[in-house]
């Protein structure tokens, strides 16, 4: 099940006076440390020998059937609802 998305008190503040690019850049830091994160824990999972693309590869089909299911589901009650009202 998905995390619900933290409100807007809890985003850390933007640097006074950082430009559009600069918050863009620390976003794209920010991307970066997560990618590194998770292949780790990935690199941990299948050991040093491991494949650990292939276990990338495995964990992102199993994100994107997940994404899927979500997407189905929302769209399934958006169409109920629309029904529900004669649209």
């Amino acid at each position: 099940m998905s995390e619900p998305v933290p409100t807007f008190e809890l985003s850390p503040p933007v640097p006074p006076g950082a430009t559009s690019t600069q918050c863009i850049e620390m976003w794209v830091d920010l991307m970066n440390a997560c990618d590194e994160f998770l292949l780790a824990a990935l690199r941990r999972e299948v050991g040093p020998e491991g494949d650990v693309m292939g276990a990338y590869r495995k964990w992102y089909w199993q994100q994107m059937a997940e994404h899927d299911k979500a997407i189905i589901r929302m769209l399934e009650r958006l169409n109920e609802a629309w029904e529900k009202n004669g649209r």
